[in-house]
């Protein structure tokens, strides 16, 4: 039995969801500051790791749709890291992740809405993080399956049988 494909893709709900999924530990135990950002090897192994599985995929699963596969796959993981930061907000640890950039941005606003700034601030890095990181994978996907059609092609064309009038030469 075939497993349906995510909506708008071609990739399966549980490889969406993995891929998704994978990304997280980094981002709650850095929110939770249990493993500073770029502390540690095991920082940059929670941090690549998932990538590096984007990439797998990216390069080794044929797609008919690469582009939106992983666009929607980097929507999810944006929204992902918007939900983990958002309910990590106030979770003993966590007012060490707001980035420094969202505090800065956040004082140009009156004392009322600067809380409702560093929380938009956030997500909308958060989302963009998301959606870059599957605009590369796409790009991936994207020059993978040109080489795979290529390589096909060329691989047709040289098994193809002589005609008569070639051999008769």
């Amino acid at each position: 039995m075939r497993s349906r494909s995510f909506p708008l893709t071609d990739m399966p709900w549980l490889l969406m969801l993995v891929l998704v999924a994978i990304g997280l530990p980094r981002t709650v135990l850095a929110d939770l500051d249990i493993v500073a950002p770029e502390s540690s090897l095991l920082y940059y192994v929670l941090a690549l790791a998932p990538f590096a599985a984007w990439l797998a995929v990216a390069v080794l699963r044929p797609t008919r749709r690469p582009v939106p596969d992983f666009l929607v796959l980097g929507v999810l993981y944006g929204l992902s890291l918007v939900l983990a930061h958002q309910l990590l907000w106030h979770a003993p640890g966590a007012e060490h992740s707001i980035p420094q950039g969202a505090i800065d941005f956040a004082r140009g606003f009156a004392p009322a809405g600067q809380e409702l700034a560093l929380r938009g601030y956030t997500a909308v890095v958060s989302l963009g993080i998301g959606i870059g990181t599957g605009l590369v994978a796409a790009v991936a996907a994207v020059i993978a399956r040109t080489v795979r059609n290529a390589r096909h092609r060329h691989l047709t064309r040289v098994t193809v049988p002589a005609t008569s009038a070639e051999g008769e030469h």
